[in-house]
């Protein structure tokens, strides 16, 4: 067996007593308490401010939140309802800019309508002031204006504004300053476009019936209540008493038989009170860390750390105990391929084979989104997700560039495509990682069970994503320049190349072999594939000198390290009180159900099979699929004990329901939110959630299916 949490040995006290339980109680009240205090309750602000210029001036993307070196100001004092205007119809940015020039000359703003026209032209020539969503800020310092002017200009036909998000623009928001008073005109421009950044000011302006209305939607936007600035907060609040509730009545009402292997003390003792509150407490403090990070992501390693430290201060499990909950030879493993990953992405290895191969495709733009496809599914698997979205959508961002073609349908895509790959080997996601060393999998079982089902579900989510961008990518052929991307690999050290390149295969070969190398040399499974992950490291920060410190200090995402670690350790008390046990009877009972009377025991393990995959599927793309999975591998463990013929089927199940399930929504999955961050940067809005999820339901579906289908046929075959 591979590496397992030790069964439950924490003999029942019996002599539990009241105040025992109030301590209990006590540690809860204080983990919530902390949490709301940590967020800064009433801060109104729900996520870190993420600073873009644009048009010179730094833009907060964060509601609620200004840059410093810019004053709110009132914008009443200066966009003025008798400078907006309404332009039917216009053919050129001239045009427009001559209109409003004429506008604010009739108002007394300005004295040279030629000079005004030529400054804000020039301005655009610069870099395009169009900011995304229809809107644009253009902006101009004349020496002659009288004051910081803003005139609202609606546009009857939307005009190519060349804008970041390659959207026609339909709102103008013109501002125009005296030469001097820079000062002055900054805050201004800068909380015109914190204003518009918040969507519903800009909905209202732009749905506005003329250029008047669209003035006062933006001078005048509608103000949150107390209660709607803190909605999230309350909506936590109101989670975790829910949950806490919700558990006190049904754990006591799910009670394990007395026979089979319940009948072990290991297993009666989860139906005494005093474990039965303990099971209250985990179940509470484990979903409280998963809801609250979805809210508040900026604190999820600190909500996570809180609740674990509540664990161990309410006495739910001691040091050591928690310790080994963390999984350590897996944390390990993630940080020596973070490393390793890190090092081949620095000398451009991921870089070089995409773009070759991109060369090779000469501008055919349904070839050229299977290619990037190709490369996240492969990179997804072989390196890990992360790696693979940033690799592949980078150049997906400069063809998209090149081209003026949508970035939407390269992001979907591409974010399907790696979350699928990333189930072929046990190196492409944390998940396979913590799943191989929690069921004792080999990188050969992944190749038996994972790797067929996932290129399949890869050819059918690239043959789906091609018919849903249809348009986009058929009767079309781009221009691409290829000296453009000769560059980008030109003056690349070929010789490092060379050797990372040569490592990388090295340390995919060994890690295939694991298995039997560990069998060779009569060591416990996953010693091997701890060891070659360490001992390639050691090599890389000892070919790389002086570098390699720095390697590692920046090389290991230990942000991310620290909340698995929590995680693991939150998910394995689980199992640890019971919770994991009640849960696996619940489903054990809901497949006996699902087979029917009289069925044969591998039926009910197939029936508990598409439980587990559908249930950890749905629940990974409304929720990051890592603390999905994390909290089922128990479950799957206790099904796995209980003596279902073919149980190790479950393990896969859980697999494909994790890396399938997370192209639900942009939340299901690490790659998912690293690649809308990305995206954002770059088009400068964000994806809707609708948007989302009426193609990423599709692809989970199909993908799902599919997985369905290969479990089903294959259950006698498990061992």
């Amino acid at each position: 067996m591979g590496q397992t949490y030790p069964k439950p040995d924490i003999e029942s006290h019996e002599d539990t007593k009241q105040d025992e339980t109030e301590h209990r109680s006590f540690a809860l009240t204080s983990f919530v308490t902390f949490v709301l205090s940590w967020l800064n309750v009433g801060s109104g602000t729900y996520c870190s401010v993420d600073w873009r210029r644009l048009g010179g001036m730094i833009l907060p993307q964060c509601r609620g939140a200004v840059p410093p070196q810019a004053p709110m100001v009132k914008l009443s004092q200066f966009v003025r309802s008798d400078l907006a205007c309404d332009v039917p119809r216009a053919s050129s940015q001239a045009e427009v800019f001559g209109l409003v020039a004429a506008r604010l000359a009739e108002k007394g703003v300005i004295q040279d309508r030629a000079e005004l026209v030529r400054e804000l032209v020039r301005r655009e020539t610069q870099g395009s002031t169009g900011v995304g969503h229809g809107v644009a800020l253009p902006h101009a310092m004349l020496a002659d204006a009288t004051q910081v002017s803003v005139a609202v200009v609606r546009l009857g036909t939307a005009l190519d504004w060349e804008a970041i998000d390659h959207e026609p623009v339909k709102l103008l928001v013109v501002i125009v300053a005296p030469s001097g008073q820079r000062d002055e005109y900054l805050p201004v421009l800068a909380e015109i476009a914190r204003s518009l950044n918040q969507p519903e000011v800009r909905e209202a302006a732009l749905k506005a019936k003329d250029a008047r209305h669209a003035t006062q939607a933006i001078v005048h936007p509608p103000h949150e209540s107390l209660f709607m600035r803190n909605r999230r907060l309350v909506f936590f609040i109101c989670a975790v008493a829910l949950i806490y509730t919700t558990a006190h009545l049904l754990l006591p009402r799910i009670r394990l038989p007395a026979d089979g292997i319940y009948a072990a003390p290991e297993y009666a003792k989860f139906n005494e009170p005093h474990w039965l509150f303990n099971q209250e407490l985990t179940i509470t403090l484990f979903l409280a860390m998963v809801i609250g990070s979805l809210l508040f992501w900026r604190y999820h390693v600190a909500i996570a750390a809180v609740s674990l430290g509540t664990l161990l201060i309410a006495g739910v499990m001691d040091l050591e105990t928690t310790v080994r909950f963390m999984s350590m030879p897996t944390i390990l493993f993630i940080m020596s391929m973070m490393v390793v990953v890190r090092w081949l992405q620095n000398i451009g290895v991921f870089r070089f084979v995409v773009a070759k191969a991109i060369e090779r495709v000469r501008g055919v733009p349904w070839l050229l989104l299977l290619t990037l496809m190709a490369f996240s599914v492969l990179l997804g698997g072989l390196a890990d997700e992360v790696s693979a979205i940033l690799v592949t959508f980078g150049l997906a961002q400069e063809v998209a560039k090149r081209t003026k073609t949508p970035l939407i349908p390269y992001l979907l895509s591409l974010v399907f495509a790696t979350n699928v790959g990333s189930a072929i080997t046990l190196v492409g996601n944390p998940i396979g990682v913590y799943i191989a060393f929690a069921g004792g999998l080999s990188f050969e079982d992944f190749l038996r069970w994972a790797t067929p089902v996932s290129a399949i579900a890869a050819v059918i989510t690239a043959g789906i994503c091609l018919l849903l961008y249809r348009k986009q990518f058929f009767g079309k052929r781009y221009d691409l320049d290829l000296r453009v991307l000769e560059r980008s690999t030109e003056n690349m050290d070929f010789a490092r190349l060379r050797t990372g390149i040569i490592t990388f295969f090295i340390t995919v070969v060994l890690i295939a072999l694991h298995r039997r190398l560990e069998i060779m040399l009569h060591l416990h499974e996953g010693t091997v594939l701890v060891a070659i992950a360490l001992m390639v490291v050691g090599f890389i920060v000892f070919s790389e000198q002086d570098k390699g410190r720095l390697l590692i200090e920046r090389g290991i995402d230990w942000w991310t390290l620290v909340f698995l670690m929590c995680l693991f350790a939150n998910a394995a008390c689980l199992e640890y009180t019971g919770v994991a046990a009640k849960t696996g009877h619940v489903i054990l009972g809901l497949a006996q159900q699902l087979a029917g009377a009289g069925a044969a025991p591998s039926a009910v393990t197939g029936a508990a099979a598409v439980l587990v995959l559908w249930l950890s599927g749905l629940s990974s793309g409304f929720a990051d699929n890592l603390p999905v999975v994390a909290a089922l591998v128990p479950v799957v463990k206790d099904l796995v004990r209980s003596g279902l013929p073919h149980a190790s089927v479950l393990w896969w199940a859980l697999l494909f329901g994790g890396c399938f399930g997370g192209n639900l929504t942009a939340i299901g999955s690490t790659a998912n939110l690293v690649a809308v961050g990305v995206y954002e940067k770059a088009a400068g809005k964000s994806v809707g959630f609708w948007q989302w999820l009426k193609y990423g339901a599709i692809i989970m579906g199909a993908s799902l299916a599919v997985a369905t289908a290969a479990l089903l046929l294959q259950v006698k075959l498990a061992p």
